[in-house]
């Protein structure tokens, strides 16, 4: 059974393996129980240094699956000023354009989800090239190859915040050649204090501080921190649909997800 809204490309479960579902399953309830809130991280190699503002709503705990109605998602240095601006054309297409304060046009999206159906990115301007994506559709982590060959990835990592409590951060991280962990570039916070006003701490896809290591700049280019991180927020986004379709589905049959 698929759903759509305004025409956008279907969430259909019908292609979704049994085992698929108890992966969106399990990631929907670590969203729900509030793990992507954490005032600060406890990692002793990450040491904060400039910070972005994402400001985006995502979709709440509870909705039919359909596509968030933003078009536009607004990033702001920590003066309040527009530092990136990443664009939809229409609400039927999950690509975007990420563009700078100038108006440039840096990177662009192509975005597809489901199984075998990578995303791409594309370097724009005299920097040109394309950013390979390797994952799972189901899967919580990301990984991003480099026209040059270097390899990032975006995932959740459970670590302590301030207040003592545990929680699950979203952070960047560079890979060595033989794909063994490297250090952390940059990391997603969404607390009370960072969190998109509007959204709460069960929303899949919301915004918050996106704040960069220092020296981060030297190892990736800061663009490709935002629009990675966008496309982790979407793929949020995309597995909470897929578990909403799920429980509607079950609920229309009168079986369970």
């Amino acid at each position: 059974m698929a759903f759509e809204g305004d025409r956008y490309e279907q969430i259909d479960i019908s292609l979704i393996s049994e085992k698929d579902k108890e992966e969106l399953k399990a990631s929907a309830a670590s969203i729900i129980s509030g793990t992507t809130a954490i005032s600060t991280s406890d990692s002793s190699s990450f040491t904060p240094g400039k910070s972005l503002f994402i400001n985006t709503r995502g979709i709440p705990c509870l909705r039919l699956p359909f596509p968030p109605s933003e078009l536009e998602i607004g990033i702001y240095g920590a003066d309040g000023s527009l530092a990136y601006l990443s664009t939809r054309e229409k609400r039927s297409s999950g690509s975007c354009i990420l563009s700078d304060s100038s108006k440039n046009n840096v990177i662009s999206t192509k975005y597809t989800w489901g199984p075998g159906r990578d995303p791409v990115l594309r370097l724009l301007g005299p920097t040109a090239g394309e950013i390979k994506t390797v994952s799972k559709y189901t899967s919580r982590s990301h990984k991003f190859v480099m026209p040059n060959g270097e390899i990032f990835e975006w995932t959740y990592k459970r670590e302590r915040g301030a207040d003592g409590k545990k929680a699950t951060l979203l952070v960047l991280i560079g890979k060595d050649g033989s794909g063994a962990e490297g250090r952390r570039i940059a990391q997603l916070v969404r607390n009370e204090e960072t969190r998109t006003p509007g959204s709460k701490k069960s929303s899949a896809g919301n915004g918050g501080e996106l704040v960069l290591g220092q020296g981060a700049e030297g190892t990736i280019d800061k663009p490709v921190v935002v629009a990675t991180c966008l496309l982790m927020l979407k793929k949020e986004i995309d597995r909470r649909r897929a578990f909403h379709a799920m429980v509607l589905s079950a609920a229309i049959s009168g079986g369970g997800a």
